[in-house]
């Protein structure tokens, strides 16, 4: 999450509202069957065994392959932005696409909601509102674009809570937060705090820009996916209380912005959501 210097726009105050709303709206509509493959590299590289995952290995390899695949793939990124701008801001707007479109026809066809019972029709609105969204993220700021960032987070997260199996979801969250927190301070994102607002435009996609502050897209999707995961493995009432937590962890890295140009979007709310979590699965 960064600090832009501009004139005072509510839309970042708003933004995990809106998320919150898309997110339960999926979570609503578009539940998806359990996957037909007990592993999906990067996301699940190693089965994670259906009594005592803790002792097992799985879930933390699990973890590690994913972020080690982040965090290759975001310094490539980088390097990629400071030698070929326009590759870059070409790259960020495809990717936004494609993770809209299928993460929509996933939810979708995996549901059972296919439209008029046209597997290309669904694929091709699907990748239709990917369209709008990117639209909106890479020439609009402020409300218009909270609202693509929230519609694309919501549905990833959804997506990543369905196909993680539940312990190696809570590991993730875990190491999410510390891995965020360590590529801000050491990492590839560190490297971007030297960006001007241009720079971020290019971007946009990978990040959500707003006029006083920008949110990295993947922070959107990790939100989504704690209130999704806690759905699925602990209920609706432990949902909504990871959401508030979510929420109540955003606006803290929100009041961090006012000391620091750039903070984690990920550690507080992650890591409050996980400790929740934890608290509800184990202890009561």
């Amino acid at each position: 999450m960064k600090k832009d210097g501009s004139r005072p726009d509510p839309a970042p105050l708003i933004l995990p509202v809106i998320l919150s709303v898309m997110t339960w709206a999926a979570i609503a509509t578009l539940v998806p069957s359990p996957p037909p493959v007990k592993t999906l590299p990067p996301v699940v590289t190693f089965e994670e065994p259906p009594s005592a995952p803790e002792v097992s290995s799985a879930p933390y390899l699990n973890a590690t392959v994913l972020l080690a695949a982040v965090g290759v793939s975001g310094t490539l990124f980088v390097l990629l932005l400071k030698k070929r701008p326009s590759l870059a801001s070409l790259l960020s707007a495809a990717l936004y696409l494609l993770v809209t479109g299928s993460s929509m026809s996933y939810l979708l066809l995996s549901s059972g909601h296919v439209i008029a019972g046209s597997v290309s029709l669904t694929l091709l609105l699907s990748y239709g509102l990917g369209a709008l969204c990117t639209y909106l993220i890479r020439r609009r700021t402020g409300l218009a674009a909270a609202v693509s960032g929230s519609i694309t987070g919501a549905l990833g997260g959804l997506v990543i809570a369905s196909v993680v199996p539940p312990f190696t979801s809570l590991v993730l969250m875990g190491a999410a937060a510390l891995f965020d927190l360590l590529m801000v301070w050491r990492g590839y994102l560190s490297a971007m705090r030297a960006l001007p607002s241009e720079g971020y435009r290019t971007i946009r996609g990978m990040v959500v820009e707003m006029r006083d502050a920008s949110v990295g897209l993947g922070d959107l999707i990790f939100y989504a996916m704690a209130i999704s995961v806690s759905f699925r493995i602990a209920g609706l009432t432990t949902a909504v209380a990871v959401n508030a937590v979510v929420i109540a962890g955003y606006y803290a890295t929100l009041a961090m912005l006012r000391r620091w140009d750039q903070v984690p979007g990920l550690s507080i709310p992650l890591g409050l959501s996980l400790v929740l979590l934890v608290l509800r699965t184990y202890l009561f």
